[in-house]
């Protein structure tokens, strides 16, 4: 099977490293980058850079739709198209390019959390369970025909990071019988049912302050589903703190109050407390929260938020 696999992202690498092992890898098709920071210099995803030290061809189209690059994929005459954390809506014409045509890894339940943050969003609604969801692709997002659904446990304690890691292994595995199965046309096709869609759109960046006249549980779930990255946002004598990753507390604080107890820094909720265990300060690093109740000379009593 010839094979061109669009996207990148930590999700995606060791799927595609697995394709590369058992088939033949054509090329990648990533988002242009756009230039970043304060140099605003422009790099390739990690993703990129090993498929350039393998010898794999990157492709950074601007619109994958465009007639020319149709045409440049067309003359690698592939057998199928691989896509996952691809940030483009990919046309018919560009699908009819393939011989089997082309499937999308989703890191959710299908029709459950379509978009671009289905990862997050599960973890902020407190979900139990999440899963794998190999689809037909088709020109409406995450929602083709399902060929293959696995589901996976969602620990109380799993952030952003930890269940993106188990979402990834949990495709690489299943990825090389799904493609050998579209090759030997040895599958079935499930409709998605529509009256259970729900939606995963982008975080935004409100989204990440946190509201201590929350729950606790809604509060540790918004933490987890944010860390390490992008984190969740309050202020701190009125500077930005971030907070990188917490626990529940077993303590009864006012909200947005601080309590110092046994060298844990609790932070009140409506029902509650989160203790928390790292946090970035302001043009700082990420510190542990005892190090920021020593380095600050954080008090009893102060209001965080």
């Amino acid at each position: 099977m010839r094979i061109i696999f669009f996207g990148s992202g930590q999700f995606t690498l060791s799927i595609v490293k697995k394709i590369e092992e058992e088939f033949t890898l054509l090329g990648v098709v990533i988002t242009k980058p756009r230039p970043r920071g304060r140099g605003l210099k422009t790099s390739l995803p990690e993703m990129a850079q090993w498929a350039q030290s393998v010898g794999i061809e990157v492709f950074t189209p601007d619109n994958p739709n465009e007639k020319t690059f149709i045409e440049d994929l067309s003359e690698l005459k592939p057998d199928l198209f691989v896509l996952s954390s691809y940030s483009h809506l990919l046309t018919n014409e560009l699908f009819n390019v393939p011989k089997h045509g082309g499937i999308n890894i989703h890191p959710s339940l299908l029709p459950k959390y379509r978009g671009a943050a289905p990862i997050q969003r599960a973890i902020m609604a407190g979900e139990k369970k999440t899963g794998i969801t190999v689809i037909f692709m088709d020109e409406i997002i995450d929602h083709g025909g399902i060929i293959i659904q696995k589901e996976l446990t969602i620990e109380p304690d799993d952030t952003y990071n930890s269940l993106l890691l188990k979402l990834s292994f949990l495709g690489t595995e299943i990825i090389s019988d799904v493609i050998k199965s579209i090759e030997a046309g040895d599958y079935k096709i499930m409709k998605q049912n529509e009256q259970q869609k729900t939606y995963a759109p982008k975080i935004k960046k409100e989204e990440t302050i946190v509201n201590w006249q929350e729950s606790t549980e809604k509060i540790f779930n918004l933490i987890r589903a944010l860390s390490p990255k992008p984190g969740v946002r309050t202020t701190f004598r009125n500077k930005e703190l971030k907070i990188i990753s917490a626990a529940r507390g077993d303590k009864k604080v006012d909200p947005g109050v601080i309590h110092i107890e046994k060298r844990k820094l609790y932070i009140g909720t409506s029902d509650g407390s989160i203790i928390l265990k790292e946090v970035r300060p302001e043009n700082r690093s990420v510190i542990t929260g005892l190090d920021f109740i020593n380095g600050f000379r954080v008090k009893e009593g102060e209001v965080i938020g």
